[in-house]
């Protein structure tokens, strides 16, 4: 049986970040002040660019580009 788009997701968030669950990636917002932390992605040092709702959860900017692509993938997968 094929893997459907939400487990494809949560399978690459599971492998590639620190995530427990699928990210409100539309509630993200850009870091305005210099903040200390370090990106959801295992390894990354890249400087932090965003940060969820709460103000936690940061991502690098390449990896924020990466997770909203993942999510509006799937999302569109599962509108098919």
């Amino acid at each position: 049986m094929p893997e459907n788009s939400l487990e494809h997701l949560n399978r690459l968030l599971k492998k590639y970040t620190l995530f427990t669950s699928v990210p409100d990636i539309e509630r993200y917002r850009r870091i305005a002040i210099s903040k200390e932390g370090t990106c959801m992605f295992r390894g990354c040092t890249e400087p932090i660019a965003w940060e969820d709702a709460r103000g936690g959860n940061y991502l690098c900017e390449g990896h924020y580009l990466t997770v909203r692509k993942w999510v509006d993938e799937a999302r569109a997968n599962l509108l098919k």
